[in-house]
This record gives structure tokens, sequence and C-alpha cells, in this order.
């Protein structure tokens, strides 16, 4: 049976031992089916001759793993490493450099937006991964020999992933991979303050001004008593059921229950919160709630500009051989759209700086994008 290291010593004793590899696969077992945050029940790593399955449940220390982490001169390989960051975040590792991703080495290679751990496995290595233990509550102790088998895998086929996949690509490509691993990072410091996320709401911008500022209030609040409560986001309120409240603004508690799905429950349950802050919305003076769009008369229009920058986004990726997926997801473009047009200048200070305008994007999409006067020297 693979050991469990469960104690700090133990740890600090592995980090050492591997302090000097070049390569580290990393991988993370956790639960997330109703809280806002992971909840890490296993870390494994493998620089190709240790492997290691450690127990976060059991370790306070975690410095010798953050010194790994942050060692620039061994890469981190992780696969569809969103969720890892975050399951990282929670034991307070913030840096791990330089990270590259595997799942997106294989859409820049083109072989498909986002392909699955099992599925690069089988196509490198001709091997059939075991899916029985996808399910297990990786929390419960003691894990059985079968669950820590299943996840010794993960990082075991990682490593000879990395290498194939490492021969594929060119040094660009390479050099491009570990620029994209610095950004996932930087992306998890740049999340918006509560009272902005609202913008990331689906199809906010065809609200009103007064509708806007009752979902920049339902929406702030509902991010902050998930955060207290430790909820996923839907089992507050779902963003169509802020959405609908925004526009109908009902004015009790009772008229909550006609809104579509809101169930009857978490309409007790958060009906007097939700109704005050609705009221306070609604009397707010109109110079103080969100416009739709701010500098209208530079605005093309919303739709218009989501089409100029996706044909932006085309063209740039065919020049550069690049998927364009790979260059732009919508959240990027939605990102910098907001960001542009709607927001007030005072407001966007208080934002981050969009990934169009950072790093590796900002030098390959900027020269084509016409940037609106109000934020040129922002950008």
């Amino acid at each position: 049976m693979i050991p469990l290291i469960s104690d700090d010593a133990a740890l600090a004793s592995y980090c050492q031992r591997i302090a000097a590899s070049a390569l580290l696969a990393v991988d993370t077992e956790f639960i997330r089916q109703s809280t806002l945050y992971p909840k890490l029940g296993l870390i494994q790593l493998f620089d190709g001759e240790h492997l290691a399955l450690i127990d976060p449940l059991a370790i306070s220390d975690w410095q010798p793993l953050k010194a790994v982490f942050a060692n620039t001169s061994m890469v981190k390989i992780l696969h569809s490493c969103n969720e890892d960051i975050e399951a990282f975040a929670t034991i307070g590792i913030e840096i791990i450099s330089p990270l590259f991703d595997s799942q997106i080495a294989a859409q820049l290679l083109g072989w498909g937006t986002s392909v699955g751990f099992a599925n690069l496995v089988e196509r490198i290595t001709a091997q059939q991964l075991d899916k029985s233990e996808t399910r297990t509550d990786w929390l419960a102790r003691p894990l059985a020999e079968k669950q820590l088998n299943y996840a010794a895998n993960d990082v075991l086929f990682l490593y000879p992933l990395y290498q194939a996949l490492q021969q594929e690509l060119s040094t660009e490509q390479f050099k491009l991979l570990l620029a994209e691993g610095e950004q996932l990072m930087q992306r998890k410091e740049q999340k918006l303050a509560p009272e902005f996320k609202y913008l990331e709401v689906k199809n906010s911008w065809l609200l009103t001004p007064r509708e806007l500022a009752v979902l920049r209030e339902l929406v702030s609040w509902r991010y902050q008593y998930a955060q207290q409560k430790d909820l996923a986001l839907g089992l507050v309120l779902k963003d169509a059921q802020l959405f609908e409240l925004a526009k109908r603004r009902p004015s009790t508690v009772e008229s909550l229950l006609n809104i579509p799905d809101i169930p009857s429950r978490d309409a007790r349950r958060h009906g007097q919160t939700v109704i005050q802050l609705i009221e306070q919305a609604k009397a707010l003076p109109q110079e103080e709630c969100p416009q739709r769009f701010y500098h209208q008369e530079d605005f093309i229009g919303y739709k218009q500009e989501v089409a100029a920058l996706s044909a932006v986004v085309k063209q740039v990726a065919t020049e550069q051989q690049l998927p364009a997926e790979f260059l732009s997801v919508k959240r990027q473009l939605n990102e910098f759209v907001n960001w542009c047009w709607r927001v007030s200048d005072q407001q966007r200070m208080a934002l981050p700086l969009p990934e169009y305008c950072q790093g590796w994007r900002k030098e390959l999409l900027l020269p084509y994008i016409k940037i609106p006067k109000h934020i040129a020297t922002q950008a």
C-alpha cells in the first residue's frame, strides 16, 4: 500500500529530497459539491523517481512545499489546473512557478479545446486509466489502497505526458505555455471585488440603470454571504434568479414567490434581506446607478463590439498559427468589453487590468484592437 505523508517532518523530508529535480508532476483530489471553495483531500507529487501522496488534513506546516512550488528551476506539471490552483490557495500556497498545464498544451497543439486527462493518456500511451474512483469521498479516512493507487496514477502518467508533449511543442510554443501558466496564477489574484461582480452575470448589459443597481446589490450580497458560509453561489441564489429579481424588483417577501424557480424555502430564508437590498437600490439617486454603457458617443453597440473583437481574435490567431480558443475565450473578451465600456472612468481604476492588456496577449492583440480614447493611457 502506498504510504501517506501525514506529518510535517515527513513532508519536509520529501521536499528536501526532490529540491534539485527539474520536473514535478502535481495533482490534487478535492471535494466541491456544495462549497464555494474546494476542500483538499489529497495532494499527489512525482518527480520521475519519488512519489508522494500527502494528507492535507494532517499537515500544519506547508512552508517546504511552498518553497518547492516557488522554485523557478523546477517545472510544475498539472492538467486542467484552475481548480487545483484554488485548492492550493486554501492552504496558503499562492505561487506555482513555472507552471505547465498539459490540457492547454494539447489545445495549443490543436488536439482539442478541453481534452480530458484519461483521453490524453490514452492518446499518448495507449493505456486506459481506471475511472472507478472518480466519485470517491477524498475527505474520508482511511483511504483504501485502490483509492490511493487511482490518485497516484494521475501523477505517474502526467510525468510521461509532459515528456511526450514537450517533444511535439516548438520552443516558442513551450515558452508561450509557461507564460500562460504565469497568467493562470495572476488570474487568481485579480478577481473582481464584490461590487463589480454583477458585470459577470449573463446578459446584464440588457438591464436599465435602475435594474443594474438592484443587480449590483444582490450579486455583491450573494458573494459575501457565500464566502461567510462557504456555500456554492448557486445554492444561495442562481444568476438567472438574481437577473429576474433585478427586472421585477418585488417589494414584499410574498411577491418573491412569483419569481420563477425561487423555492419557497429560499424566499423565507433570504426574503427580508433581498427586499431590503432592492429597496436600497430603488432609493439611490439616478446618477449613482450603474449605466448600461459609458462614453456612449463613441460606443458602437455591445453586439457590434463583441463581433469586432471576435474578428480580431480570429485574425491574430490565424496570423500567429494559434488556436483562437487558446488566444481568447469568451470570458476574456467580455472582461475587456466591460472594462472599456461598462464602468465609469473612476470605477475602472479599481478594476484589475483585463487579460487582453497583460503579458503575451497584450503583445499579440493590442496592436490590432482599436483602443477607445478614454482608456488609451491605461491599456
